[in-house]
């Protein structure tokens, strides 16, 4: 049947037939389905001007099927069934049972802070599940927006309507040096800035955005060194060529955790930035994607980064 012929039909008068069909009564019919006999005799009026046919007709033994309506009625029948199928199907995520493998954009701050402890959780309760991991970068939109990935973790400030949001944790940035730095000792002034090499993280979804467009406000210069596309190898350049560099403090704490680098607080303001999840809102009541997001927020939560989630109206 074509869709445009679908569209005059209203299902609702399946049930109708289906009701004729085994008490051969309009009037028994109307009672079972809480209907008025009016209301049975116009629906079966349609049927019989969609059809073409009769489909009941009386008898001294009741409302008798013509043949027609005879090899109608079993797929009319199905097709109920399918409907009432359909209308009280709810998708069921079990993750003890399920093997989905979850496409999850995240940073390399957030693989090195969350992942481990994501991985013990898998292997606690979801041994089967698995996570295929992405970089976060300018894509991140469109490939959650395309059902690519099935959540993000970062700094994404570039979402637009159609996508939830989660906050996570506030971060804020620090300067990291070497522990015994020739020039620098316990603060950093605005000039030693300026006049130290810097290595520059280019990392997508760190939050570093904020840093360009604050040192471009104020008109605060540095001597770029080397730009990292990644974290890899920051803390040898810091500590092997006397580099000065601006990271968010969570990464600044790993790096320094050896005693080779301190952090010092910047010497001009900083606003703090929010690390979120992010997903698009058809996945809102995904029960497999509302299980990944709470494991993710349970996870921040456990590693002491957050005293609480601040949640997208859509996110609940």
């Amino acid at each position: 049947m074509k869709r445009r012929t679908m569209t005059n039909i209203d299902l609702r008068l399946l049930t109708i037939v289906n009701e004729l069909n085994k008490t051969r009564s309009v009037s028994q019919a109307a009672e079972n389905l809480e209907l008025s006999q009016s209301a049975v005799s116009m629906s079966l009026a349609r049927l019989r001007k969609h059809f073409k046919d009769p489909l009941f007709v009386r008898t001294p033994d009741g409302m008798e099927p013509t043949p027609q309506m005879s090899e109608l009625i079993e797929l009319l029948e199905k097709a109920e069934g399918l409907l009432e199928t359909a209308l009280v199907h709810r998708v069921a995520f079990h993750p003890s049972t399920s093997d989905r493998t979850f496409r999850l954009g995240a940073t390399e701050i957030t693989r090195v802070t969350v992942l481990p402890g994501l991985m013990k959780r898998l292997h606690a309760t979801a041994r089967a599940v698995g996570i295929e991991l992405q970089d976060v970068s300018d894509e991140t939109p469109r490939l959650l927006h395309a059902g690519r990935l099935d959540l993000a973790v970062g700094f994404i400030p570039s979402t637009n309507s159609g996508f939830c949001q989660q906050r996570l944790f506030k971060d804020r940035f620090v300067c990291a040096v070497r522990a015994n730095h020739p020039r620098i000792t316990d603060s950093l002034t605005l000039e030693q800035f300026e006049n130290e090499a810097h290595v520059v993280l280019t990392t997508p979804g760190s939050g570093l955005e904020v840093v360009e467009k604050a040192l471009e406000t104020n008109r605060i210069r540095r001597k770029v060194r080397l730009r990292l596309p990644g974290c890899f190898g920051i803390a040898s350049m810091i500590t092997g060529a006397d580099c000065l560099t601006i990271v968010p403090e969570q990464l600044g704490k790993l790096i320094a955790s050896a005693g080779r680098i301190k952090l010092l607080t910047p010497p001009f303001a900083l606003p703090p930035y929010y690390v979120v999840q992010h997903w698009h809102e058809r996945y809102t009541h995904d029960p497999a994607s509302k299980w990944l997001r709470g494991v993710i927020a349970e996870l921040f939560l456990e590693k002491g980064l957050s005293s609480g989630l601040e949640r997208d109206p859509r996110a609940s």
